[in-house]
């Protein structure tokens, strides 16, 4: 594991946990582009969406939530609930398929005002995929400044959320030997194309600076027609939308970076 790109992802976790809900959208974007740029990470978390269904432990956490009256969402202390629920909860806020604010009043209800609610999420949802995320690669890092340690103890959850036992966390040498199952090409190729309309929702935010209204627009065009097309998973019209988009915005240094990314990530359909 590269020291910089687990140093990368741990310090955009922490710019969002210190951060403000005003520029969530930017940091959301920073540790998800954080996760793309890492081999190790993306295939850690790549495994941990197999089979997974976002939508259905959603409602599944929160169930467990209110019938607890915590007043605030609270994740179980299990790396393998934790890190494909918080990765799959920040790619739906990336790409506007969750509105993070309806989502801040609905779970954490107790809160005082929106930088409670932000605060309570940082805490209680951001910070344990920080180190849940670093743990498994041998980062300690504390929960949260003046702080102790977390205990290295983790929580069993039978499928009705009731809490069973607890056993010491495995040490990163035993996760990383356990045999793990292989992405099916179906699955990696659904990842490409939930990599696309994530950066695609970032250049929709940048828009505002392409200063030609009619550049503007266009770009606007192909970007939300590129999003649908990757919900389709249509290939063939997602490349070619990816190739028109890279002749309207040439010269649009705003846009630049995130369009060599989504031409990386095109790159891997033909790998």
């Amino acid at each position: 594991m590269d020291a910089n790109e687990i140093n990368t992802f741990v310090s955009a976790c922490n710019e969002m946990i210190e951060g403000k809900f005003i520029l969530a959208d930017i940091k959301i974007s920073k540790i998800l582009r954080a996760i793309s740029s890492s081999n190790d990470i993306y295939n850690l978390i790549a495994e941990s969406l197999i089979n997974y269904n976002f939508a259905k432990e959603y409602e599944r956490i929160r169930s467990i939530n209110q019938a607890e009256h915590s007043g605030y969402m609270e994740l179980p202390n299990d790396y393998q609930v934790i890190i494909p629920f918080v990765f799959s909860l920040l790619v739906q806020i990336d790409s506007k398929q969750l509105d993070f604010s309806e989502f801040l009043s609905t779970n954490f209800p107790m809160s005082n005002s929106q930088k409670e609610e932000y605060e309570s999420f940082a805490r209680h949802v951001v910070l344990p995929f920080r180190n849940a995320v670093a743990g498994i690669f041998g980062v300690t890092i504390s929960r949260f400044p003046a702080e102790e340690e977390p205990e290295k103890q983790v929580h069993v959850f039978d499928s009705l959320g009731d809490k069973q036992s607890s056993e010491p966390v495995q040490a990163p040498e035993q996760i990383q030997q356990e045999e793990q199952p292989s992405l099916t090409k179906e699955q990696e190729t659904a990842l490409l194309f939930d990599s696309i309309a994530r950066v695609c929702g970032v250049m929709r935010e940048k828009l505002t600076y392409v200063k030609k209204p009619l550049v503007r627009s266009n770009i606007s065009l192909i970007v939300d027609a590129l999003i649908e097309a990757c919900y389709l998973r249509n290939m063939i019209i997602s490349v070619a939308l990816v190739m028109s988009l890279g002749e309207i915005a040439r010269g649009e240094r705003a846009l630049r970076e995130d369009m060599e990314e989504i031409n990386s990530i095109c790159y891997k359909f033909y790998e």
